[in-house]
């Protein structure tokens, strides 16, 4: 399991910082213990560039369970960083065709068209979950466009600049959007922290 924390540096620059990165001693999320770190694990990023990210681990010494700590720019399961997925969703949104995608963003035709359509199939509960997560942070519900997907992406707007004013987030609106949904923003078989059972 991960644990998406806000991080303020660039994936180049957690790159390179490597074992100096300094993260917060979370809590479990199982058992809301206090963990300790428990060594390290090396991933590839691509965000035009494939970079080597050294991730750190974290055990719960009450329930024996590890978890990757991972900073807000990586979702988990995918090779490409945030910054690449968002704005190729955007821009297969605004009718851009997945093949330009893809080569704009320097990956496989099959991978631009997986962002679109697990983004698509989590369109709604997506847009659900951010819109509640702006009202909570105390401000108001924009007006909606046509469409569900458009609904997700007028949503993941509204949460960003909603954390960024309430709470002083750092980073660009799906930065945020994967730090709020804790990396699930596209997975295949999690559901994000709202949906219980």
């Amino acid at each position: 399991m991960a644990i998406v924390l806000p991080c303020s540096m660039t994936p180049s620059e957690f790159a390179a910082a490597g074992r100096e990165v300094e993260m917060p001693r979370p809590h479990c999320p199982n058992c809301s213990a206090r963990m300790s770190f428990w060594g390290f694990y090396s991933r590839p990023l691509r965000i035009g560039d494939e970079i080597r990210l050294l991730v750190h681990r974290a055990r719960c010494s009450s329930c024996r369970r590890t978890h990757a700590l991972i900073p807000d720019f990586v979702v988990p399961g995918r090779l490409d960083g945030i910054e690449v997925i968002g704005p190729g969703i955007e821009q297969m949104a605004n009718e851009a065709t997945t093949l330009a995608v893809a080569q704009r963003a320097g990956v496989p035709y099959t991978t631009a068209r997986g962002w679109r359509r697990r983004f698509v199939s989590r369109a709604e509960l997506l847009a659900s979950g951010f819109l509640a997560a702006t009202v909570a942070l105390g401000d108001l519900v924009p007006r909606l466009p046509a469409g569900v997907v458009e609904i997700a992406l007028c949503a993941i707007k509204a949460v960003g600049s909603a954390s960024r004013r309430r709470l002083g987030a750092v980073g660009d609106n799906w930065r945020i959007a994967n730090l709020v949904v804790g990396g699930h923003l596209l997975s295949t078989n999690t559901n994000p922290p709202w949906i219980c059972g």
